[in-house]
């Protein structure tokens, strides 16, 4: 028995800048979902905005700020240094505001062109634990991911992540989607049949220029951590194929629409969300929902606590015993931890317990984030909550960090990255983002 209806979301990624043939397929496209009155979001890499306003495109660069869900898409895609490339290479702190100033231009350039982006979603495998902590200061607090490329897993609906909403949703597309049209027609309209049944957030994610290319643009001009010189345009299809491959996007885009599935874009399945809110909350009441699901996200009568909030709700529960009840707000995630090899250990003494829950509250008054273990004396956040909870407690592992892939089921075969590209710091950061990590309450009708 379906519970849930399903819900879906198409993306557009629109990037090319160098093929004048997929501004073409972008426009087809536009046309193609509004005659069926699907919605779709649509993510922009600036240089592609400039190319449009080059190629004398103003009518597309009309037509595409009419849409109610734009992202961007980074400034340049996969020109070296990629995104990921520059930050691995820096601290956190660094990478944080090198972010910002790198893609600071391009998010003006699809102001200035189109709109303003309300959602960022990262160019192929460039995915960085940074986005999440400083889009606010770029106009954006949405982080639409898919799971192909993210460090975090498939999640069923949205999250909190950092600072931001984070969409993490699986791709039920073939891979190539649309180089592959029209030949994989009926395989993508059979994986979005199945869905029907299955219930939860799927996507569905699409390059306009495929329609028209043989091979990807950034492959043939970026692959494997080198720049061609001189850029070229990707090798386009003939023309009756490029017509069959935006006919059977057409075929596509009708056969799904008559699915019994609930269509969404970035913002209206945004709309269904509440805003993060402050959580009050009983002791009694989160120890039991910790013993029942783990030192991780949980479930509260209020809504849901992080890692984090959880934690510094028990620091403050230790430090006023005669607290019966504590308010909760967004606890951000220490500036350094790494995940523990072993997180086993004897409960502090009651004094110890004491102090620590106090430098705890302290740090979250001042900092808005949990402290370092330097902070604490060398006492570590998994020691410090084994202690806060009651005796019994057996299991303390950190079950947030299940949220993060597996190395080996990341995206860094991406073939613009460099052979053996291996971001380590990006990973560990990643871990590390995850003590705030928690699904978003939905809106109650």
């Amino acid at each position: 028995m379906q519970l849930l209806k399903a819900k879906g979301l198409i993306r557009f990624d629109i990037e090319d800048y160098l093929t004048q043939e997929s501004d073409d397929a972008l426009e087809h496209m536009l046309g193609t979902m509004r005659k069926a009155g699907m919605p779709a979001s649509y993510g922009l890499v600036a240089r592609k905005v400039d190319a449009l306003k080059r190629n004398g495109r103003m009518a597309l660069l009309h037509e595409l700020s009419q849409e109610p869900a734009l992202g961007f898409h980074s400034t340049s895609h996969s020109a070296h240094p990629t995104i990921a490339e520059e930050l691995a290479l820096l601290p956190y702190e660094a990478a944080r505001a090198r972010f910002v100033e790198r893609e600071r231009p391009g998010v003006r350039t699809v102001v200035d062109q189109v709109g303003q982006p309300r959602y960022f979603t990262q160019p192929g495998g460039n995915w960085v634990p940074e986005a999440a902590e400083v889009l606010p200061q770029l106009g954006m607090d949405l982080y639409f991911t898919d799971s192909f490329n993210s460090y975090v897993v498939d999640l069923p609906g949205p999250y909190w992540y950092g600072n931001v909403l984070l969409y993490s949703f699986p791709v039920v597309n073939p891979r190539p989607f649309g180089l592959g049209l029209p030949g994989n027609l009926n395989e993508a309209i059979s994986l979005v049949e199945e869905q029907v049944d299955r219930g939860g957030v799927f996507m569905v994610m699409l390059h306009p220029t495929e329609l028209v290319t043989q091979k990807f643009w950034d492959a043939v001009n970026f692959a494997h951590g080198t720049t061609r010189d001189p850029l070229i345009p990707a090798p386009v299809r003939p023309l009756s194929e490029q017509r069959a491959a935006l006919e059977s996007f057409a075929k596509y885009v009708q056969e799904i629409r008559r699915l019994d599935i609930e269509w969404y874009n970035s913002e209206t399945l945004r709309a269904t969300v509440e805003p993060k809110r402050a959580i009050s909350v009983r002791r009694a009441e989160l120890v039991a929902a910790v013993q029942r699901e783990g030192f991780g996200p949980v479930k509260v009568r209020g809504g849901y606590l992080s890692a984090a909030e959880a934690l510094y709700a028990l620091a403050r529960f230790e430090s006023t015993p005669g607290n019966v009840v504590v308010t909760i707000g967004q606890v951000g995630a220490p500036w350094e931890w790494q995940a523990p090899a072993n997180v086993s250990g004897e409960r502090l003494p009651e004094t110890r317990r004491q102090w620590a829950a106090t430098l705890i509250v302290q740090c979250v008054e001042r900092q808005g984030r949990l402290p370092d273990r330097k902070d604490l004396g060398g006492v570590t956040l998994e020691q410090a909550f084994r202690s806060f909870m009651d005796e019994n407690l057996r299991d303390v592992r950190p079950v947030f960090l299940d949220y993060i892939k597996e190395p080996s089921k990341l995206h860094w075969d991406w073939p613009i990255f460099p052979e053996n590209f291996r971001p380590w710091r990006l990973y560990r950061d990643a871990q590390r983002l995850a003590w705030t990590l928690k699904p978003a309450d939905p809106v109650i009708a």
